[in-house]
This record gives C-alpha cells, sequence and structure tokens, in this order.
C-alpha cells in the first residue's frame, strides 16, 4: 500500500455547522458548495474543474457567491461559463463565517443532519442562530486548487474511492496516496519539464510542449495555451497512462519512455540508462539538506542532466574523423580554424599543467561514459583542443561502421533538449555569461 493511503481513505468524521437558511433550504443531499468571487481569477480558471464534476459521485452543486459580488457580474459569471447549479449571495457574510472562508475558490461538501440523530447537547450552551440550520461538513478544499476535484470525488465514497476515475486525473490526486513517489517525482527533471520551456521561451510551440507536459492532444488531457492546468510537466499519467491502473487498465510504463526520448531529443537513449533516474524512492534516501540543494538545482537549471551524456567508449582524435570529412575539417570556416580547434592556446601554461579544471573545457575527453577518468590532464587529448568528439561523442563505433545511428549527429535534434545542452557544459554562466546558442550556431555553420 502507498505511504498516503491509510491517510487519505481514513473515514471522516462529519462536523455540524450552522449555516443561515439561503443556503442550509436548498440542502436536500449530498452537496457541494462552490464559494467564488465572480471577478476571481482562480474562481473563473477552477471553472472547468468544477463543470467536470458535474453529475458525478451522487453529489448536487450549488454556487456561493462572496458577499461584496454584485449581482451584474454573478449575471455575467453565470453566462460566461454556462453555470448550470443554482447560485446564491452570501449577502450578510454569514456563509462565509460559518465555514471560517478566507480564501475564494473554496469548496465545502455538505449533507444534512439525519432527522434521528441524537440531539446535541451543546445546543444548549450555544443555539442555532436565528435563519440559521445545522448541516454537516464531510469535506473542506480551502482553497479549492486545480486539479483536486477527483480527490473530493474519491473522498466522497470511500467503500469505492476509483469508481469516478475516468481519464487523466494529475498528481495532485496521485501524490495524496503516493506521497514517496511524489516527493522522489519533484526531485526528477521531469517535474519541471514545463518551466524548462518557460526559460527558454518556447512554452508556446506544440511541438515542444506536447513532451513537457501530460497528454496533450488526448481527452482530459494538458491543453495547449493554459499553463496553469493541472496536467503541467511530466508527470505520473505520462507513464502509467490516464488515471494509472485505477481504472483497470494497465499501461506498460517502460514502453512510453522513447515517445519523447527518441533520437532527435536524447543521445544514445535507453530505458535501462534512463530508469535510474526516475527511482520512484530516491527521495527516501535523501536528507534534508540534500532535497533543498537538489531541488534548488532543478529550479534554477544547475542540475545535473545525466541522460544528455555520450555512450561508453574511447575517443578516437579528431585525426581519424578527418578521413571522411576533410571539408569540415579544414574547410573556410571549419573547425581547425574555429575557436574550438586552437581552445588550448588559451590556457596559459600553468593551466595546461594543472588538473583537469580548465583543460576539461578545452580539449577533448580520451574516454566517455561510466568509469570514464577526467581527473587529471592526461585523459584529455590536449593536442586537438575541443575536437569533433566532445561534441559528437565517442566515434570508435562509427568509424569502424559509419552510420548516422551511432553518432552524435546534431543537425536535426532539438536544441533545448540536446545541442545546447551538450554546449552548455562548457559554456556556462559562469565561464561564458555572454554565450548564445544562435549566435554559435551560425559561426559553426
Amino acid at each position: 500500500m502507498a505511504a498516503g493511503t491509510a491517510g487519505l481513505l481514513e473515514a471522516i468524521e462529519p462536523m455540524a455547522i450552522a449555516f443561515p437558511d439561503v443556503v442550509a433550504s436548498r440542502i436536500t443531499g449530498e452537496t457541494a458548495l462552490f464559494y467564488f468571487s465572480p471577478t476571481c481569477g482562480h474562481c473563473r480558471a477552477a471553472m472547468p474543474d468544477v463543470d467536470a464534476l458535474q453529475g458525478k459521485g451522487g453529489i448536487t452543486w450549488i454556487g456561493v457567491a462572496t458577499s461584496n459580488a454584485p449581482p451584474d457580474a454573478i449575471a455575467e459569471f453565470r453566462d460566461t461559463f454556462k453555470v448550470a447549479f443554482p447560485i446564491v449571495s452570501d449577502v450578510d457574510g454569514l456563509f462565509a463565517r460559518a465555514v471560517g472562508a478566507r480564501s475564494t475558490p473554496s469548496v465545502y461538501v455538505v449533507r444534512p443532519v439525519p432527522a434521528d440523530a441524537e440531539p446535541d447537547p451543546m445546543e444548549l450552551l450555544r443555539p442555532v442562530p436565528e435563519g440559521h440550520t445545522k448541516v454537516l461538513l464531510t469535506q473542506a478544499f480551502p482553497p479549492f486548487v486545480r486539479g483536486a476535484g477527483p480527490v473530493l470525488l474519491l473522498r466522497s465514497h470511500l467503500d469505492r474511492p476509483f469508481a469516478d476515475f475516468d481519464g487523466y486525473q494529475s498528481d495532485v490526486v496521485c501524490r495524496g496516496c503516493h506521497e514517496q513517489e511524489a516527493m522522489s517525482m519533484a526531485v526528477s527533471h521531469h517535474s519541471v519539464a514545463l518551466y524548462t520551456l518557460f526559460v527558454r521561451e518556447q512554452h508556446d510551440d506544440p511541438a515542444c510542449v506536447s513532451c513537457h507536459v501530460t497528454g496533450m492532444g488526448e481527452p482530459g488531457g494538458f491543453e495547449m495555451g493554459d499553463l496553469g492546468h493541472p496536467l503541467g510537466s511530466v508527470q505520473c499519467e505520462a507513464c502509467h497512462g490516464p488515471s494509472g491502473p485505477h481504472d483497470g487498465v494497465r499501461t506498460d510504463a517502460k514502453s512510453q519512455c522513447v515517445t519523447c526520448h527518441d533520437a532527435d531529443h536524447s543521445i544514445a537513449f535507453s530505458v535501462d540508462k534512463g530508469l535510474p533516474h526516475i527511482d520512484h524512492f530516491l527521495a527516501n534516501t535523501m536528507s534534508e539538506t540534500e532535497l533543498r540543494v537538489r531541488l534548488e538545482s532543478l529550479a534554477d537549471g544547475t542540475a545535473e542532466k545525466p541522460l544528455l551524456a555520450f555512450p561508453d567508449g574511447p575517443s578516437v582524435g579528431t585525426a581519424e574523423c578527418k578521413s571522411c570529412h576533410e571539408s569540415a575539417h579544414g574547410g573556410r570556416k571549419a573547425w581547425k580554424k574555429s575557436p574550438h580547434g586552437h581552445a588550448m592556446r588559451t590556457l596559459s601554461k600553468a593551466d595546461k599543467a594543472s588538473e583537469a579544471g580548465c583543460v576539461a573545457c578545452h580539449a577533448t575527453q580520451r574516454s566517455y561514459g561510466l568509469g570514464a577518468a577526467t581527473s587529471a590532464v592526461e585523459d584529455f587529448r590536449v593536442d586537438e583542443g575541443v575536437g569533433c568528439e566532445s561534441c559528437h561523442g565517442p566515434a570508435q563505433s562509427h568509424i569502424a561502421d559509419p552510420r548516422k545511428d551511432n553518432i552524435i549527429g546534431l543537425g536535426d535534434s532539438c536544441p533545448e533538449c540536446v545541442i545546447e545542452a551538450i554546449c552548455t557544459g562548457c559554456h556556462n554562466p559562469e565561464w561564458d555569461p555572454e554565450w548564445d546558442l544562435t549566435t554559435r550556431l551560425e559561426a559553426l555553420d
């Protein structure tokens, strides 16, 4: 059982609260009260989620507008969102006072007090105010965040919690039970997938967005342009399918990786290479300090990107590449005449003789991949500067059998996912703050 399941599915003890009759008189069964301000941006953004809950779980909905909401604003809200449930106005703020509302939108799930309920002895000390009736509060969402709707339905019938799971639910729901998995997801690059597009100003490009969100182009999935959508970034259901396995349909999560991690967007990707980096219980092994450092590095873009690493193998040196790629080696705008070709010349004698700190970005490694030693100058081809294999990876297999699929071509690859990631291994803000991908690629053309 997932770590948070017992808490999420724990039986709810209803709380008796005196509601103003303008609201209480309408409560005849299980009812969700949507407390909102018609001009509130968050309330308006929540309406698609509220609409999706209509007719589900045997729950009736009623809107309760804030006390300062003018009638014309309520009418505009009703018309704009085609609201199908009744709306009452909390004219005197009595409803907000009863539930202690401090924010909008909020949702409160209530039901009538049973006719045969035992009398509350406390009513002798605290009588129900005139114009009020007691109801039973069973759930409260102050505030009601986007994606929380399925949690409301799940907790409304604990004997069959997944009865209303149909299609995408969002990780707002998943993390209720799967607490450890959710924390481990938070320290993976998947968790900031959509954010990275904001940083690169690619968040309005469907070709990029589709692999940085969940379910785009599918019913109930991420909607292009809705950057606050609950399915933003790569979430649980991107791999495990809509509703995970809770609707009786199981998706082979491993089969989903290559739908985005293909040759154009990854470097020699394999499922075995990727799985360790989405270990669902990785966060369990990390201290609070390690968690904080990891989250900060993901936020500022300095976290390591292990999937953007070259395959294992020795480099062969630029001279071997020259036999087939003469024009790229010595032409008018070719490597030999470029800053890459004479990168070692820019280092002082002291830097050249030091350990790999400086040389690592001015020469070519002799070996790549797991176990490749990069701690001393001897581990680099210092005679060739930044050679072909610094950008295209070890070429031993390619030289033995020249094919496009056994070398990193870069020509048609996604700059955000591959080319820029390779370049920024050295051209980072610390050492090259004015570096710009487009300008540099034009110079290398």
